[in-house]
Formats: C-alpha cells, sequence, structure tokens
C-alpha cells in the first residue's frame, strides 16, 4: 500500500509478521535490489543520500524496523529474532530472490543473522559501524539516559548535537525531525516505541548473542565491507582484525570525522566510500 509520495522515493506500508511496516522506495524495476536496514531507535530516513545516488543503478528498498519511524509498535516486542523474522517476511513478501543488504548498527546485526540462514538470496553487505561484539570502550557508561519528551524539535536538537558534532546543522535537523512527533501535551517525544530506550541492549554483553553473530561472521561466504565512523568506538581494531580472520570475505573502511551514524554524519563520504564495493562507478565531476 502507497502511504504518501514523495519526488525522490514513494513511501509504502506492508503487514509483516501482524505489524504494519513502512518503508521508502527508491523504485528503479529491473535493477538488482538494495536492501537497508537502520539502526536501534533510528529510522529508515538515515539512507537517504545513498539510496537516492544508488537507485540509478540499484531498487532501494530502506524499512522501518519493527517500533520504529513510522512502522507500528510490536505487541511480540523486539528480541532479535522476531527483527530477522520481519526481514525474512519482508524479502519473501516482495519477492526479492537476490539482493544486496546494508545494515547500520542493529541493521548490521540483523544482516548477519539473516545472511547466515539464507545465504543464497545475499550477494553482498555493507555493514556499518557494528561488528559481533563491542569494544570495552563502547560498553562503559556514556551519555545520561535519553529524556523521553523535550520541550520543542529545537530543544531535542540542541540535545543531539551535544553528542554529535560532526553532522551538519541541515542532516542532523533532518535526522531529528524525522525521529520525533507530537506527545500530545505540546513537547515532542520519539517516534520508536518507548520500550526501546534506556534498556542495555543484550547484544553488548550477552555470550550467547555474541557467540551467534561470530558464528555467523564465519559462515558467511558472500562479500562483506565493514564501514567505521573513525570516531566512533564500537569496533575496535581489535574485534576488526578477528572479523577479517574470521571471515576472508571483509574489507573495511574507515570515514573521517564520522561518528556512529555514518550515513547521517558524512553521508557523501559514505557513499564514496561504497562505490566500488556495490559496483557503482564514481560520480561525475559536476
Amino acid at each position: 500500500m502507497i502511504d504518501q509520495q514523495d519526488s525522490r522515493y514513494t513511501s509504502k506500508r506492508i503487514t509483516i509478521n501482524g505489524n504494519s511496516l513502512r518503508y521508502l522506495d527508491w523504485g528503479s524495476e529491473g535493477k538488482p535490489h538494495l536492501v537497508c536496514l537502520h539502526g536501534h531507535t533510528g529510522q529508515a530516513h538515515i539512507w537517504e543520500e545513498f539510496a537516492e545516488a544508488m537507485s540509478e543503478h540499484y531498487h532501494v528498498l530502506a524499512l522501518d524496523q519493527r517500533g520504529h519511524g513510522e512502522s507500528e509498535w510490536a505487541d511480540d516486542g523486539y528480541a532479535r529474532d522476531r527483527f530477522v523474522d520481519d526481514v525474512a517476511a519482508f524479502v519473501d513478501a516482495l519477492g526479492l530472490e537476490k539482493f544486496v543488504l546494508a545494515g547500520l548498527s542493529m541493521g548490521g546485526w540483523h544482516s548477519m543473522l539473516y545472511t547466515a540462514e539464507h545465504a543464497d538470496r545475499v550477494e553482498r553487505i555493507i555493514m556499518v559501524d557494528i561488528g559481533p561484539e563491542p569494544s570495552q570502550e563502547a560498553t562503559a557508561p556514556a551519555r545520561p539516559p535519553t529524556p523521553m519528551e523535550f520541550g520543542s524539535v529545537e530543544d531535542a536538537i540542541a540535545w543531539a548535537r551535544e553528542g554529535n558534532p560532526w553532522a551538519s546543522d541541515d542532516r542532523l535537523a533532518s535526522d531529528m525531525n524525522d525521529k520525533l512527533k507530537d506527545a500530545g501535551n505540546g513537547n515532542v517525544t520519539w517516534k520508536a516505541d518507548t520500550k526501546l530506550f534506556n534498556t542495555p541492549l543484550p547484544d553488548m554483553t550477552d555470550p550467547g548473542l555474541i557467540g551467534r553473530y561470530w558464528n555467523a561472521l564465519e559462515t558467511i561466504p558472500c562479500p562483506i565491507l565493514e564501514v567505521r565512523g573513525a570516531e566512533s568506538p564500537l569496533v575496535s581494531d581489535d574485534v576488526l582484525d578477528r572479523m577479517k580472520a574470521w571471515s576472508k570475505a571483509l574489507t573495511s573502511m574507515d570515514i573521517p570525522d564520522a561518528g556512529h551514524v555514518v550515513t547521517v554524519d558524512k553521508p557523501y563520504e559514505f557513499i564514496e566510500a561504497t562505490r566500488a564495493f556495490l559496483g557503482v562507478p564514481a560520480a561525475e565531476a559536476a
């Protein structure tokens, strides 16, 4: 079902595993498919610049995963396998036999787990600033709890800027506007399910989940590109070296002056960093 139209893409809805999910479609019929998965508490618009650039060569689909963005909050929860089941049902519903996966943070975990079970379907993976386990620095206590409401969008942007000196003013504002909605009391609040905030992710500490990610990485046969934000502490050099030892198909690139959400912090540098891996020629000079 078409939700709304934009000059660059179409916003559509689909019911997957009992939940209404929104996805953005940069339709390029007849071209190979590229499926993009955002990170925890994020939303599909983080891929806009990348998707637009790649839409000349790929049919790009960016999914708002359950409980995120414009998708429905899920009554059956947010265990990692529920997300992976959604990815499987989504690509099946759209009839995607072969496709490329791009997953940022949590989306990278989902990409690994899905591909480990469907290796014949995924041609290559871009994993953005995520690995099977975090660095020690990333598991240390960091910022105070995320506020659930802000007095205005401007207040929310100012809060986001405190932890992100890298994104441009316009891109940071756009990202926050895409994450927020009217709280109904004069304030703004998050579109993502409130259950997703201020609760430690088990993936950061649970040996069972971490082991599954390492096992998945070892068994995935397709090429993998790990793109790190150079200012992000999440994927340490040690973890990256181990990833390359476990997967001979994995290569990596770092994006300078970018934090964790690389596609927001440095969207055009991310595009250029991934072109060769995706077989997309460099942009022509203006």
